[in-house]
């Protein structure tokens, strides 16, 4: 009987971690991993391990689920303090790393990014830039992505390059609806 007892417990508190960490979730936001700033991957990881101690420690349940709250609010505060300040956003997401610009490449740039020249350019070629005379400047972004912008010869033609002016276009919304009874 103590067995069942134990899986019940196990179960809801599983249940109170989840919840917790889907409130979480909601209140910073939504962010793909690869947009997700070094802190928030850590403190990421850090509130699923606490919260999987949750669902696991029957006798002082109430101790990580207060740890999981204060580590959520602490995020949350930092994210709010890193979009009010642009030294607190520097300190913990770091500065943008010019690695090439005006047909020259930042060596030491590439070491501090903690990348080759040879991943540099099959990250060249993956965006489509197998000669890096197409480029104007490579910048590593604080999400870890590599921003190019073309050289001006080598960019998309837009509409007011050819002197146009089209319509603009609205956002399509598709909705699905079955008015008839399923039989």
């Amino acid at each position: 009987m103590q067995i069942y007892s134990e899986v019940g417990k196990i179960a809801i508190t599983s249940l109170v971690s989840i919840v917790v960490l889907f409130g979480l979730c909601k209140l910073v936001g939504q962010r793909q991993i690869g947009q997700m700033s070094l802190f928030d991957y850590v403190t990421s990881i850090t509130i699923g391990s606490i919260a999987a101690e949750l669902a696991t420690d029957l006798e002082a349940w109430w101790q990580p689920l207060t740890a999981t709250v204060v580590y959520g609010i602490a995020a949350l505060c930092i994210d709010w303090f890193t979009c009010k300040s642009i030294a607190l956003r520097r300190f913990f997401n770091g500065r943008p790393v010019v690695l090439y610009q005006n047909g020259r490449l930042y060596p030491k740039n590439l070491l501090r990014a903690r990348l080759d020249l040879n991943e540099f350019l099959s990250q060249c070629r993956v965006a489509g830039y197998f000669d890096l005379n197409q480029l104007e400047s490579a910048v590593l972004e604080t999400n870890g992505q590599i921003s190019f912008l073309p050289s001006s010869q080598f960019r998309p033609v837009t509409p007011s390059d050819l002197q146009l002016s089209p319509q603009p276009e609205g956002l399509w919304v598709y909705s699905v609806s079955n008015r008839e009874p399923i039989t």
